[in-house]
């Protein structure tokens, strides 16, 4: 853990990234980011600080900004050690979440040696001095936003309450008139009609967006949506006619109940989806875990092809298949690494010292700030920075050309690593055990329907020897059934699969890393 700054002066030299948010993309649009970055320059001049030029931009809610995925990306760069601190134009542009501003900081954050500077009200999180001021903004920060959604949701509920108007954003079909009310937008009326037709004579919810051209999810908001039958969500009558007779609404919610394969039973608590890198080979798209099966939910032509014959009654479309048979290709993957397991041993101890894959890529990132540093020189002609930022350029050139190699792996513990996986896959059955196991052997997991695959294994699979113990390609025979829908039990034969190296996925997945289908 590197140590943490106790005051700014400790700062020069720094390298420093830079957080910007807005609660909206409308609003990190038009205006707010300027300010914020104002204050961010201004702050690495005074301070003597480094121009990393990373920089993450959200455009999420004060309250559950933590949960997006700029925070993931900030938190992990944090971790990695790509930056020293961390530069918020003020405070409420952090987030307005108290809790979560102490536990990024304190569990996150701080451990990784990386403070949090608020350039704003001159704030620094790692510093006791500043420590009061900081809880103090942070509370400021989340009580203006509580006292906000409480002063919106009364003006929403008076609204509905006098006018008969649900507020907020007019749904598709509907406009807002001069008095700002909501009423049906005649120009779209044919297009909701349309959509209940379709719906009630039976077509599924993605054939009648695809006939009706509109996203899938517009029209699962119109379907379930009762604005359209005239009336409000609480039940009581809207301030205008009904956009389709109340017969064909009613039709249309029957159908779709019949064809319902969720009717709000929970979720099981066991959780056990345990392949969640499973992605189609062809287009990419992850297969998400759905009531019992793995589900392709945009289903392709090539994944739908490669569907096994059809023996039984029922539908075939080839787009999902019970969970059972995919992890019954993992188990068998790691059945026959067991097998052999003794081709480990020789090879293991060299895989421990392989160099690191971001060398490439961090010598980039130092000749870019080499350009950037010199650019600033020529604008301040200041000779001290140029030096300072060119000495600490100096030093992690010199690291990232001479790294610590990985601690090597044992052979003796490799090779009952190896051996150990499957009994461990076994007993994991049910649990998040499963899905821990899977996370920590594979990147991603890349299927046609249930005959052929391609695995990447990570890292640190092939550190404890799993690569060296697979062929490059095998075949393996999973049993049970099928397709949805499809009642017979069988044999399917997964006629190939493929085995690829560890990869990082900041190097991303390109088209030659697709499986070769034959």
């Amino acid at each position: 853990m590197r140590r943490l700054p106790a005051t700014v002066e400790e700062l020069a030299g720094a390298r420093a990234a830079r957080w910007v948010r807005e609660s909206t993309p409308g609003q990190y649009d038009r205006y707010g980011p300027e300010a914020q970055a104002e204050f961010q320059d201004r702050a690495i001049a005074r301070l003597g600080l480094v121009d990393s030029g990373l920089a993450w931009r959200a455009a999420s809610s004060g309250r559950t900004v933590y949960r997006s995925p700029e925070m993931a990306d900030m938190l992990g760069a944090a971790q990695r050690g790509e930056f020293d601190v961390l530069l918020v134009g003020y405070v409420s542009r952090w987030q307005r979440n108290l809790r979560r501003t102490l536990e990024l900081l304190e569990d996150t954050l701080h451990p990784a040696g990386v403070p949090v500077y608020f350039c704003d009200e001159e704030i620094l999180s790692s510093s006791e001095r500043h420590w009061d001021q900081l809880v103090d903004e942070a509370k400021d920060a989340e009580r203006y936003s509580r006292r906000l959604s409480r002063r919106i949701r009364e003006g929403y509920a008076s609204k509905r309450a006098r006018e008969r108007d649900p507020g907020g954003r007019p749904p598709f079909g509907f406009r807002r008139n001069a008095g700002k009310l909501l009423e049906p937008d005649p120009e779209r009326a044919a297009v909701v009609a349309r959509v209940f037709e379709l719906a009630a004579a039976g077509v599924p919810d993605r054939a009648v967006a695809e006939a009706a051209w509109l996203p899938l999810f517009t029209v699962r908001g119109i379907l379930t949506s009762p604005l359209y039958a005239g009336r409000l969500r609480d039940g009581g009558p809207a301030n205008w006619p009904p956009v389709v007779p109340s017969a064909l609404w009613e039709a249309a919610q029957a159908a779709r109940a019949r064809r319902a394969t969720r009717t709000g039973r929970p979720a099981d608590p066991r959780r056990p989806y345990a392949l969640d890198m499973l992605h189609c080979a062809a287009w990419g798209k992850r297969l998400t875990g759905d009531t019992g099966y793995y589900r392709h939910r945009e289903a392709c032509a090539p994944f739908t092809a490669a569907r096994p014959e059809h023996r039984g009654r029922g539908r075939s479309p080839g787009h999902a298949y019970r969970r059972e048979l995919y992890e019954q290709v993992v188990e068998g993957l790691l059945a026959e690494a067991s097998l052999g397991a003794g081709a480990v041993a020789g090879v293991v101890g060299e895989l421990g010292r392989a160099e690191p894959a971001h060398l490439r890529s961090a010598i980039d990132r130092i000749e870019r700030e080499r350009g950037r540093a010199t650019a600033r020189y020529l604008r301040d002609r200041d000779a001290a920075a140029l030096e300072r930022t060119m000495a600490a350029l100096d030093r992690e050139q010199l690291a990232a050309e001479h790294p610590k190699p990985a601690e090597a792996v044992p052979a003796d513990v490799a090779v009952r690593y190896v051996k150990e996986l499957p009994e461990t896959w076994r007993k994991a059955d049910g649990g998040t055990g499963r899905r821990l196991l899977a996370s920590a052997l594979f990147d991603r997991i890349e299927v046609l329907g249930i005959r052929e695959a391609t695995v990447h294994l990570s890292a640190h699979a092939v550190r404890h020897g799993l690569a060296a113990a697979l062929p490059a390609e095998l075949g393996i025979l999973v049993n049970g059934r099928g397709e949805r829908d499809c009642p017979s039990h069988t044999d399917f034969s997964v006629e190939r699969i493929r085995l690829v190296p560890a990869r990082t996925m900041r190097d991303g997945w390109h088209a030659d890393d697709c499986l070769q289908r034959r």
